[in-house]
């Protein structure tokens, strides 16, 4: 009777051997494990990130200027609509002006 041939492919690269099927393991996790990365310890998770804060300066604000909540970036008033709910603000950091939500803005 003719011998039944297996193509073990367990290794890295051009390494595949080939070996007869009589006795070898039916499932891959009854194989023996070979190579020097077999038994590599197992890392634990490293921790979680804490949050990141929104608000990077504890200093009081100058009279006029407000804090946008998403980015915390500084601007100054120029001009409140409360009947829209909106201000005028111009940002400090890129000189630009923009109308924004008087909810999206804070004095802190």
């Amino acid at each position: 009777m003719a011998k039944t041939w297996i193509l073990d492919t367990e290794t890295k690269g051009t390494g595949a051997n080939v070996r007869p099927l009589d006795g070898a393991p039916e499932k891959p996790a009854e194989r023996p494990r070979r190579g020097p990365y077999a038994e590599a310890p197992k890392k634990a998770p490293p921790p979680p990130k804490p949050a990141p804060r929104t608000v990077k300066s504890s200093t009081p604000l100058g009279p006029g200027q407000v804090r946008k909540k998403s980015t915390g970036e500084l601007g100054k008033i120029l001009s409140v609509d409360p009947k829209a709910g909106t201000a005028v603000v111009r940002w400090m950091r890129e000189g630009r002006t923009s109308t924004v939500p008087l909810t999206a803005i804070s004095r802190r």
